[in-house]
């Protein structure tokens, strides 16, 4: 199935599109895996609801904000705003 143009492998679209979605939830899991990081890091603890919010969060902006706010937060509210 897999076709070869200048060099690229290239694939049915139904194919290409499970490849990137996979990319997009494995960037997705690090961004968390990141910001639980330097959250235990910074000493801040998540509530229950604010971990199942984090863990929820599919929106690659707000994670990235999330990761910006650990720096210079006191809690888990200023992160998560």
């Amino acid at each position: 199935m897999e076709r070869q143009i200048e060099g690229e492998a290239t694939f049915p679209p139904f194919v290409q599109e499970l490849i990137d979605r996979g990319k997009l939830e494995g960037i997705r899991e690090g961004k968390r895996d990141t910001l639980l990081r330097l959250l235990a890091r910074a000493g801040i603890v998540l509530a229950e609801d604010e971990r199942a919010r984090l863990q929820a969060c599919t929106d690659i902006a707000t994670l990235d904000r999330w990761i910006d706010n650990v720096l210079g937060a006191k809690t888990a509210t200023e992160v998560l705003s």
